[in-house]
């Protein structure tokens, strides 16, 4: 019973890392099942928990989102062109760092 609570928790935990916000339940459980090598009931129960909590996992995220555009909308007000500019450079790095992780070739900045 406490191994399944522990993993239960440790499903949670990996599911909220920003690293997995924008996998579907089924790469999430991928990635867990190869990194935390899952037996096969673990991988059944894990998922069932992806999934439940899926929606709202979604719901979370463009909230997050939306609260990062008002944000970046209200800095952008105060900030120059120059300096608008320059937080979106900054944003695109960001960006690319965080999805350098996943990707098999190191991200690229968009071609202007």
């Amino acid at each position: 019973m406490k191994t399944a609570i522990k993993i239960l928790a440790l499903a949670i935990a990996l599911a909220a890392q920003p690293a997995f916000a924008g996998r579907d339940p089924g790469e999430r459980l991928e990635h867990m099942k190869k990194e935390l090598k899952l037996t096969p009931e673990q991988t059944e129960q894990v998922r069932k928990i992806l999934e439940e909590f899926e929606p709202q996992r979604k719901a979370l995220h463009e909230q997050k989102r939306a609260l990062h555009e008002q944000v970046r909308s209200r800095l952008k007000a105060v900030l120059s062109k120059e300096q608008g500019e320059k937080l979106d450079k900054m944003a695109e790095e960001r960006r690319a760092r965080h999805h350098r992780g996943w990707d098999t070739e190191p991200a690229k900045s968009p071609s202007p």
